[in-house]
């Protein structure tokens, strides 16, 4: 408990203090968005490529792992997607953003460091590695959703002519495999595996660009918090759909995962532990960060990382508690 609270105070306070600024005119509502465009075009690529440059890639990797976290992901995506339609009667696009945050946790900023500090330097390879497979499905699974129902509401009947549905193609596979966080970890997959030397200054540098992630993301967040603060009260967020999208993300997609490694997918205990609690982890700011490139459900997504995160002090330490028991 006290291990879970430590790492995750850290990230309230930065919320926090973004919420603070937002009462400042220095911060105006653009602020928010020309901030999340930062990090997603410069600090998260260069913390993704860091992350994966230096992975040892010869270490012996468990097949069942990579199986369990996708099946784990695409059920609690499938169960945000299909509550958001059936029974809040959201449109697609939304639909997706509410799938995102019922399966997309925050691996890299709290995942990867709470990991080893529960079970040391043994559990880094796997923890990164968790990381590497949540953002590569869970951020390309976002882009694609959205690209195809952008492209769906751009005119009737566009989606169904051949020429758009080509084109149509061509968007899905450049921004799923042309965006900055797919090119960052193949850049790092390419060096890892041929375990080229990165020169230290371009190093040093990466480090110091991926370092700003976490921070400009979360104070973004804190920024935007503001208006989702005062649309709560007023009434404007539906804390239901908001409660539901947190219950299959803390509970629903760990106790998942954790059937899954007992039952389908047979692991080591190390890589199992891994996989539960990655799945158990509360959302990552990043979705908050896609949620506004495409200007969906951006305040209930911002709402829901931060009550996700809160209540994921309690369900981390009972489901820790559980496993190391």
């Amino acid at each position: 408990m006290g291990q879970i609270l430590l790492s995750v105070a850290p990230l309230f306070a930065v919320v926090l203090i973004g919420y603070a600024a937002s009462f400042r005119r220095t911060f105006d509502s653009g602020m928010a968005k020309t901030l999340n465009d930062f990090v997603y075009y410069v600090p998260l690529p260069a913390l993704l490529f860091t992350s994966v440059a230096r992975a040892d890639l010869t270490a012996g990797i468990p097949m069942n792992f990579g199986l369990a976290i996708v099946a784990g992901i695409v059920v609690a995506w499938l169960l945000g997607a299909a509550g958001a339609r059936l029974l809040f009667r959201r449109s697609v696009s939304v639909a997706g953003a509410v799938g995102m945050v019922a399966a997309y946790g925050n691996v890299a900023y709290l995942g990867v460091p709470l990991l080893i500090a529960i079970r040391g330097a043994d559990a880094a390879f796997p923890a990164a590695l968790g990381s590497l497979v949540h953002n590569l499905l869970c951020i390309g699974t976002f882009l694609a959703w959205a690209t195809i129902t952008e492209q769906r509401d751009t005119g009737p009947g566009a989606a169904r002519s051949t020429t758009t549905t080509g084109s149509l193609t061509r968007t899905i596979a450049r921004r799923v495999l042309l965006n900055p966080v797919a090119l960052s970890v193949a850049a790092g997959l390419v060096v890892a595996g041929l375990r080229l030397q990165v020169p230290g200054p371009v190093w040093q540098t990466g480090i110091l660009l991926g370092a700003a992630a976490a921070p400009g993301a979360l104070f973004a967040l804190g920024l935007t918090l503001r208006r989702a603060v005062d649309s709560l009260r007023a009434g404007a967020l539906a804390v239901s759909e908001i409660g539901f999208a947190v219950q299959v993300k803390l509970i629903l997609q760990p106790a998942v995962v954790l059937l899954l490694v007992t039952f389908a997918f047979p692991m080591p205990p190390l890589w199992a532990l891994v996989t539960v609690l990655m799945a158990a982890l509360p959302n990552a700011a990043t979705c908050y960060v896609l949620a506004q490139q495409f200007d969906v459900h951006v305040q209930e997504v911002a709402a829901t990382v931060v009550l996700s995160t809160l209540l994921a002090i309690f369900s981390l330490s009972a489901i820790a508690a559980l496993l190391l028991a």
